[in-house]
Parts: structure tokens; sequence; C-alpha cells
């Protein structure tokens, strides 16, 4: 009876109020049942909890939510990578997940990249966790940082616009926001080493541990910009972002493509003729077991081996076993409750940050003004920068 009550509410709040109606009208207990049953996903993204967004992906095995494309494997938010490419149901790894899209972290402190080209290796008796995302199921947060290279550009495009229609429209922080990637660690017989690999873009990576898990070290690699949160205290951080892998001569994160790849699928269609694949996959292999010879010489384990996700779609990773019991399970926390750590450029900007007159769309106005001299209708006269 309680149930079909929570159903009733819930089609109510659909709707007359939309789905994101639902965080403020449910308990924390019934979103997270919510997130947990909801086998037909009819309550999605707009919940903001986990949704259910692939093909095939409504049976019993973790696998069939996973969808195998052209540009990867994507995965249903109900299911969270494991080595190997494989898959396992996040309920059985981690306990109150929801999806952290739009959130914005209690606190930012910036760290530096390294300066050099070596990192400190595992301990002998570290556990090494190795996880690599493409990016995630709409986890955009509200963090972000940004230099005078987007402001120009920002301005440059606000100034187009009011030339031509007078309007005050300032673009908007698109591709300058992290988005997240949650981490569930489950190993607790020994210390982990983690290993995050970014692949483009602003990642930050939300840690959650089960009970009894230790860090040793957490190494960022890749993207443009590379952050964690929930960090233990006394945990070191050390990051290297694309531009630095490639200043030292590193190589770049390879790994071996999806059967469903868009290589595979050209030569099935005879697009692509026999030798022109094969010349490609070796260059592919090639740069596999290149990247693989370096991730073990770094980190005393193989990359192919350990890596768990490069998805190119989903949000969830797990580094150790799938817990026996429930209060085995990671235990999931909001961005909004964490310190986040992150690299950054000019300007940070996130909610509690932010003060009004200071964030991206003031920042742009005011170059903008002071290029009309004082009064942006001097813009409609034909003012370039």
């Amino acid at each position: 009876m309680a149930i079909v009550g929570l159903i009733s509410l819930m089609m109510f709040g659909l709707v007359f109020g939309g789905p994101s109606v639902l965080d403020r009208v449910l308990p924390e207990s019934a979103l997270v049942w919510i997130e947990e049953n909801d086998s037909l996903g009819l309550f999605g993204d707009g919940t903001d909890m986990v949704s259910f967004t692939t093909e095939a992906s409504n049976g019993d095995d973790p696998a069939s939510h996973l969808h195998d494309g052209k540009d990867g494997w994507r995965a249903s938010d109900k299911v969270a990578a494991m080595p190997g490419n494989s898959a396992v149901f996040l309920r059985d790894v981690m306990s109150g997940r929801r999806k952290s899209r739009g959130a914005s972290p209690a606190a930012v402190e910036v760290i530096r990249p390294m300066t050099g080209c070596s990192f400190t290796p595992p301990t002998a008796g570290a556990f090494v966790g190795h996880v690599s995302a493409w990016g995630s199921n709409n986890m955009a947060l509200g963090l972000s940082t940004y230099g005078d290279a987007e402001l120009a550009a920002a301005v440059r495009g606000f100034g187009k616009v009011y030339r031509e229609t007078g309007l005050r429209q300032v673009p908007g922080l698109s591709g300058l926001t992290f988005d997240a990637f949650d981490v569930a660690v489950t190993e607790t017989g020994k210390p982990v080493y983690l290993v995050l690999q970014g692949r483009g873009g602003n990642r930050l990576w939300a840690l959650h541990l089960a009970p009894g898990a230790q860090l040793e070290r957490v190494v960022l690699l890749g993207g443009n910009q590379a952050g964690v949160a929930h960090l233990p205290d006394g945990v070191p951080v050390e990051v290297m972002r694309e531009d630095e892998m490639a200043a030292c001569g590193l190589p770049g994160p390879a790994y071996p493509l999806n059967p469903g790849a868009l290589l595979f699928q050209s030569l099935e269609a005879g697009v692509l003729d026999q030798e022109e694949a094969s010349a490609t996959l070796a260059m592919i292999d090639a740069k596999v077991q290149d990247y693989d010879r370096w991730f073990r010489s770094a980190f005393g384990v193989s990359a192919l081996e350990t890596m768990a996700g490069n998805w190119d779609g989903g949000s969830v990773a797990v580094v150790g076993p799938v817990p026996a019991a429930p209060e085995a399970r990671a235990v999931w926390h909001p961005v909004t409750q964490a310190r986040a750590w992150i690299t950054a450029d000019t300007y940070v900007e996130y909610d509690a940050l932010t003060e009004k007159g200071v964030d991206f769309r003031a920042r742009v106005l005011a170059i903008a003004e002071s290029f009309a001299w004082g009064d942006l209708k001097n813009l409609r006269q034909g003012v370039e920068f």
C-alpha cells in the first residue's frame, strides 16, 4: 500500500510540476528507492537521479545495460564499470547514489600540476586501481574555470550579437565547466593507489569509499583540467594533464576498439577494405601497447588489465571487488558537501565563491563596455574587438 501511494505521489508530481518537483516533495529515502527500483526509467534525468537511457537495458544481466556503438560503449546509469569492460549493477557496489548534475562544491582549493615527468610509484603492498573516462552521462557541475582567452572569445561573440540585435546576450560557460565522474572504492584489504585517466575536457573525480577503504595516493592523468572531491585528509595528489603529458613525451591513453566501433562497421559495410582496416588496426594496436608499456613502468601494473571504464557514456566506475554484503558497499556523498581540489585557469567560478558582479557574465559585460567607452550603445556603430 505504501508503494502504491508513493507511485501515485510521483505521478502527481510529474504531471503538475515536472520530474524535478520530486526532489522538493519526497524524502531522501524515497528518492533513493526510486533510483534503485525505477526499472522502466519513468523518472529519467529530470529527477537528478540515476537514469535509464540506453537500448536493450531491461535485463537482469548488467551487460544488457551496455550499448556497443560506433563511438564506443555507452552505459545506462544503472551500471558501473569494472575492469575488463565488464559491468556491475550500481546498487550492488554503492549505496544512496544520486546524480550530481548542476551541483556545486562547498569549497574549492587549487592544486598545481607536477613539474617533473615521473610519478611516485605505488608501495609494494598497494592495490592499484585504474579508471578511464571519456565523459559522464549528464553530470555537468556548477564549477568552471576559464582565462583571458575564453573571456575575449565571449566578448567577441557578445559584440556580434549586440550589434546585430541589440540583445545583451552573453555566451554561456559551455566547455568551461567540470563534469563529475563517480568512483566507488570497494577494496578494503590493501591501501589503494588510484590512477584516474581523463580524456579531454574538465573532470572532477568524486571518490566514494566503502567502510574501511584507505587511499595511499591519487594520480590524475589527462584532460584539460582535472580535480578530485571527497579526498580523505592527508592523501597526496599528483596531477599531469594532457599538455604536461605531451611535454614529457608520454604516450596518450590508448585501448582496444569495442566490437561495434565505426571502423568495424565500415569494414562490414564495405566502406573500408580489409587492407585499410588492417593498417589502421595495426596502428591502434601499436599505440595501445606503447601506452600499456609506459603505464606498467610508471605504476607496476598493466593498463589493459586494470582499466575500468573507457566508456563513451557512463558515470561510475568501481575500484575493488563487488561487496558481499550491503554494509560493505561504497557510500555515496553529494558534491555539495565536498571540498574539491582542482587545477585551474585564471578564474574559478562556483556557487559558494561567486559574488554578484564578478562572475563570467559580469566580466564579459565589463570588458565590452570598456571597448564601448562606457556605453554599449556605441557597439551598434561598428566597433570591432
